[in-house]
């Protein structure tokens, strides 16, 4: 049995992929779902979704919202998603970025610095998690 999965987002849309697994970035944590999942709907922080489709998982990220999982339909409706396509950078430049962002977060003064100086963060750890496991992955 395969969960039907939708992923709606500002920048793409992918309808209709049957998937074996999905694994959620939920404000609380990861969620794994699997086929016949309760009904659930959760709120999306900004992380790596891992999809498991045939016998591969696919890591994208993605930049919150919320999530439905309803008679093996789950849908995804998040404000922004990147596939590992999406990335035009390699794991060090992505580990680069990483570090230059948790320095400008360091240096943040402001509160609205701080806020999006965290986000920023997010995002590149993000990134760099999602090359890291196509990485581990592929070998």
């Amino acid at each position: 049995m395969l969960i039907t999965t939708n992923i709606l987002a500002t920048n793409r849309t992918i309808t209709n992929w049957k998937v074996k697994e999905a694994v959620l970035p939920t404000t609380t944590g990861e969620l794994g779902i699997l086929p016949n999942h309760s009904r659930l709907l959760t709120a999306l922080d900004i992380g790596v979704l891992r999809i498991k489709a045939e016998n591969n998982w696919i890591p994208i990220v993605i930049l919150d919202g919320i999530a439905e999982i309803e008679d093996n339909n789950l849908k995804i409706i998040v404000r922004q998603v990147e596939e590992l396509s999406d990335i035009k950078m390699d794991i060090d430049q992505a580990k680069k970025e990483l570090d230059e962002t948790i320095q400008n977060l360091a240096k943040s003064s402001k509160q609205n610095e701080k806020l999006l100086n965290t986000i920023n963060l997010k995002r590149s750890l993000a990134r760099f998690q999602a090359l890291s496991f196509a990485q581990s992955n592929s070998n």
